[in-house]
């Protein structure tokens, strides 16, 4: 009979001292193995609204098409598209039985020009209509964020980068529709200016350059990945990624149609 032979398994997981998450294992001889993990991701289109109106009893009617009948979506409306809303924010919108029409949730996320504090679009468990002005809103032409995904302090490490994938869908018209990334308040990346095209797909590397308090990012494969930007962000505290857009058009729209923020730690 002969002899099997077998490794020592790890002897201890490291976890995350602020919510207790697993981040990695230590193994008998003290070497360190970090876990890649998703911070977040959805699939719940998110978008400016454009131009339309909201009735009063919340159905609101949108000038131009969504390229498909969402089931769900969020949308940003202008101040006192909805009744009482003096700021503007991101409603959540059924809009399953067509591309034009559908029905405003309450419940608020972010104010003027969208988020500042972490939001991941997720579908309310109480659904209530808002009450819309009834009259015509004109779509914001002013960048928006419309997404912030929280980077816990020290979590990326000193040699770790941000994996974030975002794919964007516009409709074809002469107006340019962007989309940004940024970590913390600085922008990392930017997509086409899209116009007659109808959107596209976007890979981010942010890393950390052996401190955690310098980065350099670029976008990941394409034909024409451009040239490197760099930020000088502190990661030892608490940070954020951003995903924002713009249109140049009210009547037009940029859609984030789904994305991740993947974190691959090292120190």
């Amino acid at each position: 009979m002969s002899n099997l032979t077998y490794k020592l398994a790890n002897s201890a997981f490291l976890t995350d001292a602020t919510n207790g998450d697993i981040t990695g294992a230590m193994g008998s001889q003290a070497q360190i193995q970090y876990f890649p993990r998703v911070l977040n991701q959805a699939g719940i289109p998110v978008m400016v609204a454009n131009s339309g109106t909201i009735a009063t009893d919340g159905t609101v009617t949108l000038g131009t098409a969504l390229p498909a009948a969402y089931r769900g979506c969020f949308m940003y409306f202008p101040a006192s598209a909805v009744v009482g809303d003096a700021t503007g924010g991101i409603y959540y919108v059924d809009m399953s039985t067509s591309t034009t029409v559908g029905i405003v949730y309450a419940g608020k996320n972010g104010v003027a020009n969208g988020v500042t504090a972490a939001f991941s679009p997720q579908i309310p468990s109480v659904l209530t209509a808002v009450v819309g002005s009834n009259a015509g809103y004109t779509g914001s032409t002013t960048e928006t964020n419309l997404i912030n995904v929280a980077i816990p302090a020290g979590a990326i490490g000193n040699n770790g980068q941000v994996r974030i994938t975002v794919n964007w869908t516009t409709n074809s018209s002469a107006g340019a529709k962007t989309g940004k990334t940024y970590l913390g308040v600085t922008q990392v990346a930017q997509s086409a200016a899209y116009t007659t095209s109808v959107g596209g797909t976007q890979m981010i590397g942010v890393r950390n350059r052996g401190v955690l308090n310098v980065q350099t990012a670029r976008i990941i494969g394409g034909t024409s990945t451009g040239a490197a930007s760099y930020a000088a962000i502190d990661t030892a505290v608490a940070t954020y990624v951003g995903i924002s857009s713009t249109v140049a058009v009210a009547t037009d729209f940029c859609i984030i149609d789904g994305y991740s923020v993947e974190l691959l730690p090292k120190d």
